[in-house]
């Protein structure tokens, strides 16, 4: 049996929903870095990084190890596998393995550690997911043999712990989006998680990560550096306050909350008798309508500070 190393096609990197929890193969944690991030002035538009910035660069091509054995004729096979790094020892487990033939026909499809799967003579395109990882390479299988292909993603990941500075747990909603800065995906989303500590998979490069807190304006935007074969612990401070608004009436009232700075809509459309919003800094007036009633109450939220805001009859 021969085996030979060959580089591989350039590494695609797309904006991918569905996560991986494998921080087992991660070899430590690469960074544990605490960030004091300043809000965004404004949101990110769904697609593009936040204020469009692109620099940094992205990590080098993936590469692929071959093994060719000679098989009988007709009994003609391909396994997959992958890696971390040119320096991982364990294989990946669960990637998404999909196999196209020169037909764009796709002959397999499944999540595997090892992908065996029996093929004709032919050319063919693998792609491999991980998380937002998307790896697509192409192969030639040659009657009598079977090939055994071993993939390096070049891939980390990101755990994002999202808080507001001083206030102890918010009971927020929690939203990440994660942008990439360079590479064919560069100013665009690759990846969003809801679920704070979730180990969100990427390929090794230079990232924008953006932080939101429930239905408020507290948005707290950092750029951050995914390493191969390490798992990085982000924890973003939102420099902000809590204001938990409150209707005091009738159980059963339909309120709906409006939340101004000065003269400007700041929130709106927030439904229900309770809403807990992280704000800014700043001097606020909350508007709890409820009917043809409308009631006004004017605050403050400091930093690192939980206010309750009570409205009613």
């Amino acid at each position: 049996m021969d085996d030979c190393t060959r580089p591989s096609h350039t590494r695609r990197q797309t904006r991918k929903t569905k996560k991986l929890r494998l921080a087992a193969f991660f070899s430590c944690v690469a960074l544990s870095l605490t960030v004091s991030a300043s809000p965004a002035l404004t949101a990110a538009g769904p697609e593009l990084a936040p204020e469009n910035e692109q620099t940094g660069s992205i990590s080098p091509s993936s590469r692929h190890e071959v093994a060719v054995g000679q098989v009988t004729p007709g009994q003609e096979m391909a396994t997959l596998s992958a890696r971390l790094t040119d320096q991982s020892a364990g294989l990946i487990r669960n990637v998404h393995w999909t196999v196209r033939n020169a037909a764009n026909e796709i002959v397999f499809n499944s999540d595997a550690t090892t992908a065996a799967m029996a093929l004709q003579p032919g050319d063919y395109r693998v792609e491999a997911r991980l998380g937002a990882v998307e790896m697509d390479e192409g192969f030639s299988l040659q009657e009598g043999t079977r090939m055994d292909l071993r993939f390096v993603l070049n891939a980390g990941a990101l755990r994002i712990l999202p808080r507001i500075k001083g206030v102890e747990s918010p009971g927020l909603d929690t939203t990440t989006r994660i942008f990439a800065l360079s590479g064919k995906a560069r100013g665009r989303m690759v990846d969003e998680s809801s679920t704070p500590g979730e180990v969100i998979n990427l390929a090794a490069g230079q990232y924008r990560v953006e932080s939101r807190f429930g239905e408020g304006n507290a948005i707290a935007v950092v750029d951050v550096k995914v390493t191969a074969g390490m798992m990085s612990a982000v924890e973003i401070d939102h420099r902000a306050g809590l204001a938990r608004l409150a209707y005091v009436g009738a159980p059963n009232a339909k309120v709906k909350w409006e939340i101004r700075r000065g003269n400007e809509t700041e929130l709106s459309d927030i439904v229900g008798l309770n809403a807990s919003v992280a704000l800014t800094p700043g001097d606020y007036i909350a508007i709890a309508r409820v009917g043809s009633e409308s009631l006004t109450a004017s605050f403050q939220i400091r930093e690192g500070e939980a206010r309750d805001i009570l409205l009613g009859n």
